[in-house]
């Protein structure tokens, strides 16, 4: 039956699913069949943006573009803010021009914005509530320069309360490591929230981008009204224990795109494989639907009464996998990962129970990956920690290091850290772990005990040994806003440098750079220096902008797990706009000839 026959409009048979929480007939594609393989989740995304972002052109910027791949992944409602409310004063037409896009859409609901610093800001929530009859608005405390323990927000809380709709908290927008030093924004400090929610009977407000730690995660978790999004919540396994830790209901999905790859935090809901089917349901579509229609009344005319249905059970994480390529697909691009970091900073006081615990924990999300190989970064006894007895066990048990090699021999590839402040120790330990070990090469750090900036002179003997070995060189790399981080942070300024000395001798520059848009200029020029891809959220545009600067064959896949997440990190290259061949190449095939090409040069 078509919607035209059921006496629905699209719109509202749209929003009657939405408000059930279970998937819904829009073809084949997005309904639930007797096989599970062919099952897609009904997706209500809490968190998108309209219109463009100030400091670049996004690949999703145009809301046709948008909400065509919202619709391939499933998603049957979008909570759309607007990106020209970050910095506009005069928020009427913002909101106003919000409404008209999103009226072209029926998946698209407008939240407008509010801004508490600007004279008459009641009269934009009351159009908001009352012309536009929206459910919610959104606010930028942080853009918009108040704290949430301001008077004039806390009436913002009551109106709304009084008017029985949602208020969406932005608590950032962007890494605060990467923003334009012109407007640095720092995340939003959540600490008078709970307070000020207590004191105001039925308020809701939600959480956008938020990444909050404990015990602040527990106070927050601990206060009826205040609800979550998954935005930005990263780890391999970061939203299911969200979930396990709040309250039932608070946490709804959101992607926060067009900003970000939507896939990556859909890919995350599910890659651990620790959801069940009615746990993913109520993440997916039926936290938010619940939440919506505690809404006014009026906001929420426009759907037909409908006798809800129970949550599917056949949702799998398993087996389908909505926001990545199919399962075939992923092996044949045999991705091979060169930046797999469990217990990056220690492995464990006896030297490897952490770390291969923390291998453990990646391995689901590795295997629905389908990755072929693993690169970590060994700690071997050089001072790269602070933890003194487990130096002087590795040093004396240097057997205990190889033991995650001996489990998964066939999986893993192993890296060593290099301290350039002890260079001895570390020429030493260069034979040791590469010309007599299973070593492919270093890792230089730029934090902890070993750090050094990669242009100091101790670099050069280092250089030249692991050289000789014919070994692999990862030189951790970041340029943040605001300057570094500390005194052994190395840029990609910093790695030209050194790369310039050793013309001959191959680079990973670890993360682009962090701030890719400034680290892919960096090291563009030099050719000697491959960019790596993880350690920073899932930003639009980054390997386009790579590819079409360097060339697909100076970008290496990275994964970062499991500290970051599988959506995070493989959806960067899987959904990027390049074409298969490149793909292939950044997910495997250039760190398979890097490390091939070493192994030439020692025949």
């Amino acid at each position: 039956m078509n919607p035209s026959e059921s006496g629905l409009t699209r719109r509202e048979l749209l929003q009657c699913a939405a408000t059930a929480g279970v998937a819904v007939a829009l073809g084949n594609s997005m309904s639930w069949g007797a096989d599970a393989m062919d099952a897609r989740p009904t997706i209500i995304d809490t968190n998108v943006s309209l219109f463009d972002w100030p400091f670049r052109q996004l690949p999703l910027d145009k809301t046709s573009l948008l909400v065509k791949k919202l619709r391939s992944l499933g998603v049957v409602q979008a909570w759309a803010g607007s990106y020209e409310g970050i910095l506009h004063r005069d928020l009427s037409s913002v909101n106003q021009r919000l409404v008209e896009e999103c009226q072209k859409y029926p998946e698209l609901i407008p939240f407008g914005t509010i801004n508490v610093t600007l004279p008459g800001w009641e009269d934009d929530f009351r159009d908001c509530i009352s012309l536009h009859q929206m459910p919610g608005v959104r606010v930028y405390p942080g853009y918009h320069g108040y704290a949430l323990d301001d008077p004039r927000f806390q009436e913002l809380l009551k109106q709304a309360a009084s008017q029985k709709v949602l208020v969406q908290i932005v608590v950032s927008l962007e890494d605060t490591r990467t923003q334009s030093h012109l407007l640095r924004v720092a995340d939003l400090d959540l600490q008078p929230l709970s307070e000020v929610v207590k004191q105001i009977p039925d308020c809701k407000v939600q959480l956008l981008n938020a990444r909050p730690r404990s015990p602040l995660l527990k106070q927050l978790e601990e206060t009826p009204g205040i609800y979550f999004d998954t935005a930005r919540v990263d780890g391999t396994d970061g939203v299911p224990n969200l979930i396990e830790a709040a309250p039932a209901g608070r946490i709804l999905f959101g992607s926060h795109a067009p900003f970000l790859i939507p896939e990556a935090p859909l890919v995350r809901v599910y890659e651990a494989r620790k959801l069940d089917a009615p746990a993913l349901a109520a993440l997916l579509s039926g936290n938010a639907s619940r939440l919506l229609s505690t809404c006014r009344e009026s906001q929420a005319s426009a759907v037909r009464e409908r006798k809800p249905e129970p949550l599917p059970t056949t949702i799998d994480a398993g087996q389908i996998h909505p926001g990545l390529p199919g399962q075939a697909q992923l092996k044949r691009y045999r991705i091979w990962d060169s930046y797999f970091t469990p217990s990056h900073s220690n492995p464990g006081r006896d030297g490897s129970s952490r770390l291969i615990a923390d291998i453990e924990r990646a391995l689901p999300a590795a295997r629905t990956g389908q990755f072929e190989k693993l690169c970590y970064f060994a700690h071997v006894g050089l001072g790269t920690t602070s933890d003194a007895q487990l130096e002087q066990l590795l040093r004396e048990q240097p057997e205990v290091v190889l033991k995650p090699l001996e489990r998964w021999p066939e999986l893993l590839i192993g890296m060593m850290q290099l301290n350039a402040n002890d260079v001895p120790a570390s020429l030493a330990a260069l034979d040791q772990w590469i010309k007599n070990g299973p070593m492919r090469g270093v890792y230089f750090a730029s934090s902890g005990p070993g750090a050094q900036v990669c242009t100091h002179s101790n670099f050069n003997p280092l250089v030249e040994r692991i050289g000789e070995l014919n070994g692999v060189i990862m030189q951790h790399t970041w340029f943040k806003t605001g300057g570094k981080g500390g005194p052994g942070e190395s840029t990609p300024d910093d790695l030209v440098v050194l790369a310039k000395r050793f013309p001959d001798q191959q680079f990973l520059c670890a993360h682009a750079g962090g701030e890719w848009e400034q680290g892919i200029r960096a090291v563009r020029d030099c050719g000697n220096i491959l960019v790596e891809t993880s350690g920073f959220d899932p930003t639009a545009g980054f390997i386009e902008m790579a590819v079409r600067e360097l060339g697909a064959e100076r970008v290496v896949f990275g994964s970062h797990l499991p500290s970051r997440s599988l959506g995070t990190e493989l959806c960067k290259v899987t959904c990027a706009q390049i074409t298969e061949e490149e793909k292939f190449l950044i997910l495997g095939e250039n760190y398979r000839r890097l490390l091939a090409a070493q192994v030439a040069k020692a025949d």
